[in-house]
């Protein structure tokens, strides 16, 4: 039996890609570029940089669209961590389920997650239609657990090696940036 080469190579591609057999479902590897908004950054924390304080920083996103958003795997970094081609986990959360889902971690449209540096007694929860999260950086991450640069920064949200959201600041004159 003679076989095309571009039916081959095709098969092939689809094979590699997951596509033949399986139920088409969104991996945190397929999270689009804009998938994601980030709405507001909390880049400096009132008064000096305290372990107590250190949940003034925070990152806080939604989906852009009309359809739920699997953010399993989502990295939440900023400058540093993303540039440092070294494994650290100093400026960086990584989702790794939402409160009430379990492992999963499905955002439909309307909710929010808001990931803060700090930690909380009770840990992860959800308060109506937003997710909080907690990093718990520690003091060897930046100063008192605090790693978002006041003056300049930027924050990025990335799915493997997908660039999915990011905002960048350049000036220190308030505590969010929107």
């Amino acid at each position: 039996m003679r076989l095309n080469k571009s039916a081959l190579l095709f098969a092939a591609v689809v094979a590699t890609a997951g596509l033949v057999g399986s139920p088409a479902s969104a991996t945190s590897l397929d999270l689009p570029v804009g998938a994601l908004t980030i709405v507001e950054v909390g880049t400096d924390a009132m008064g000096s940089d305290t372990f107590a304080n250190r949940n003034r920083e925070f990152v806080t996103f939604k989906v852009t669209g009309g359809a739920p958003v699997d953010i399993d795997g989502l990295a939440v970094q900023d400058n540093w961590s993303k540039n440092n081609g070294s494994p650290h986990t100093c400026n960086k959360y990584t989702v790794t389920g939402l409160p009430g889902q379990g492992s999963a971690a499905m955002l439909q449209p309307g909710e929010t997650v808001t990931v803060f540096n700090g930690s909380r007694w009770g840990g992860n929860y959800k308060n109506g239609d937003e997710y909080r999260l907690y990093a718990k950086s520690d003091v060897d991450c930046g100063a008192a657990g605090h790693f978002l640069n006041n003056d300049a920064d930027s924050v990025w949200l990335t799915s493997g090696a997908t660039h999915v959201a990011s905002k960048s600041w350049d000036w220190n004159g308030g505590y969010t940036v929107k």
